[in-house]
């Protein structure tokens, strides 16, 4: 629901790791509380390399009421690029869709 932290990622990974390998682990962070980007490096940090993301933020979670949407595509493709990971995206394609989502999400 947004709400974990780098500290509480980085503890879950070391657990689940022990069981599972990295790469059949991915990562779905909302960012109610804006720390999604930082969960996802702690993510990368122990080998975690596949993310969920949704284009504009667009979702949220019907459990969870306040929850903010999903952490958005286009902020993690800026965030994974400026760390140096190629994530196959086209940057132009992507904000034309998340400006897209938001008029979309704003009714327009």
């Amino acid at each position: 629901i947004g709400q974990g932290t780098p500290e509480a990622i980085s503890a879950m990974l070391e657990a689940v790791l022990q069981v599972v390998p990295a790469a059949q682990v991915a990562g779905h962070y909302h960012d109610t509380a804006g720390r999604a980007l930082v969960n996802i490096e702690a993510s990368l940090a122990q080998g975690v390399r596949v993310f969920d993301a949704a284009v504009g933020g667009l979702g949220g979670c019907p459990y969870a009421p306040g929850a903010a949407g999903n952490v958005a595509t286009e902020s993690v493709h800026a965030r994974l690029t400026a760390l140096g990971y190629d994530t196959g995206l086209n940057n132009d394609v992507l904000e034309e869709a998340a400006a897209m989502a938001r008029r979309m999400r704003e009714g327009k």
